[in-house]
């Protein structure tokens, strides 16, 4: 595959993101606003939080379709590597809505805690959020297969929240089911929990997006890249070597020993040859080769 079709690819991939996400817009609507009402009328302090958690959820994924959409702009003379970071930036704004959301859910589960400890939830809300967690375990399933099958990153790290969605959801309802036995504090206690787990997603999503936007780069990979490229026999030394990273292209930068013999076509020929194995074996496109010799 040449560089051009994996542009279109590369465009086909961001519009099949872009469905997904959509209808996953519609999922998390429908259950987050669900479990906010059925929350409220059932006095259930864990189940509205976890309402909650899905609302950011939905804001998250029609953040990430924004992003998506403006990744799709093809490249110009101002924007040589493309608008991919726009994907990186969304992912970065959901983290940061799912922090500030973490917050206000355990603050509100410890107003709730200290003003109505004594209040038991409705058994609805148990039933409410164990089914609603085998229903987004099993949207999650999906997600992640379609995540991988596509490759896009952002869709990947919203399907592993998805996950753990799933998982606060069923051990939501079966807080509340023990809280029925006589035990109210644990329905509180549980939405202080959703709000920590929450805190830590998001913490998690903003470090990896920010270590992305700032031009970090995997150091194993690029270790890997750099023994591929010693490999071949022209080079005597890689003296200096950098990666890149947007979203599904990754950009390879490096200074080049050779012999002095090489002519210029011998360097192209070099460097074309470095170019299809990085292709073949890393999916890298982009490579830039600088040659120096003695």
């Amino acid at each position: 595959m040449d560089y051009k079709n994996f542009e279109k690819n590369n465009i086909h991939v961001l519009r099949q993101a872009q469905f997904i996400a959509s209808m996953n817009v519609t999922f998390y609507l429908v259950i987050s606003i669900s479990k906010i009402i059925i929350g409220s009328v059932a006095k259930s302090t864990a189940l509205k939080a976890d309402g909650y958690n899905g609302a950011t959820d939905t804001l998250a994924y029609l953040i990430i379709i924004m992003g998506i959409a403006f990744a799709k702009r093809p490249k110009n003379q101002e924007h040589r590597f493309g608008y991919a970071k726009a994907e990186t930036i969304s992912t970065l704004i959901t983290s940061i809505l799912i922090i500030e959301t973490s917050f206000w859910v355990i603050w509100k589960g410890i107003i709730d805690w200290i003003n109505n400890s004594s209040e038991k939830p409705d058994s609805l809300a148990a039933v409410i959020g164990i089914g609603s967690g085998i229903l987004t375990f099993t949207i999650f399933l999906l997600n992640n297969y379609f995540a991988k099958k596509i490759q896009s990153k952002p869709l990947l790290a919203s399907s592993e929240d998805q996950k753990w969605d799933s998982i606060t959801a069923v051990l939501t309802g079966l807080a509340i089911l023990i809280s029925e036995l006589g035990f109210p504090w644990i329905d509180k206690l549980t939405a202080i929990v959703i709000g920590l787990l929450m805190f830590r997603t998001g913490l998690f999503i903003l470090n990896s997006s920010a270590f992305k936007l700032i031009d970090g780069f995997s150091n194993e990979l690029l270790n890997q890249v750099k023994l591929e490229l010693e490999k071949f026999n022209q080079i005597e030394k890689i003296v200096k070597i950098n990666g890149r990273e947007y979203e599904n292209d990754i950009y390879i930068s490096a200074i080049v020993k050779v012999d002095y013999h090489l002519t210029v076509n011998d360097t192209m020929d070099l460097t074309k040859n470095m170019k299809n194995y990085l292709q073949r074996k890393y999916g890298i496109f982009e490579l830039d080769v600088q040659y120096v010799s003695e």
